[in-house]
């Protein structure tokens, strides 16, 4: 019965860690302008998390002051306080591509949502993974209908 309590204990656990999502910090960030790089920084941390359940190219984001400048503030959201967050969803990959040093490039066009209980805005953006063993080296994003301003990141796993 020990044996049988043992094994039962060892799938829960195994399962649970299966399902936890993963977080990773900006480590850096640059913001490209005019066809111009330049280092930029945000108050707090700019964080991205992924769920292995969610479908390829998911991801969850937090950071205000970021995701505010991301949309340019147009949600005109009631609770200022749904820009802290934002998921990106329904991604449909469009390129995907493999690096000399074997990092895993895979660009989606997806849904940007910022939601809470009564405000509600999305917008359409495009958001590059670079990824390798599984975690996540880089992101790059820009909205759909901007080709002239992108941000980029660089992350490390949150330990």
């Amino acid at each position: 019965m020990k044996k049988f309590y043992t094994l039962l204990l060892s799938i829960f656990l195994v399962s649970v860690s299966y399902g936890q999502s993963k977080t990773f910090i900006v480590d850096k960030a640059w913001v490209n302008e005019a066809e111009e790089w330049a280092d930029f920084a945000y108050a707090g941390k700019i964080v991205f998390s992924v769920n292995p359940n969610d479908e390829p190219g998911s991801l969850r984001i937090g950071n205000y002051d970021f995701l505010y400048d991301f949309v340019e503030g147009r949600g005109k959201l009631s609770n200022k306080a749904v820009y802290s967050t934002a998921a990106f969803s329904h991604p449909k990959k469009i390129t995907e591509a493999t690096d000399k040093q074997g990092i895993l490039n895979s660009t989606y066009e997806g849904t940007l949502i910022f939601q809470s209980d009564k405000d509600y805005y999305s917008v359409v953006a495009v958001v590059t993974i670079m990824e390798k063993d599984d975690n996540i080296l880089g992101v790059q994003m820009r909205l759909k209908e901007n080709k002239r301003r992108e941000f980029a990141f660089s992350t490390k796993p949150n330990s």
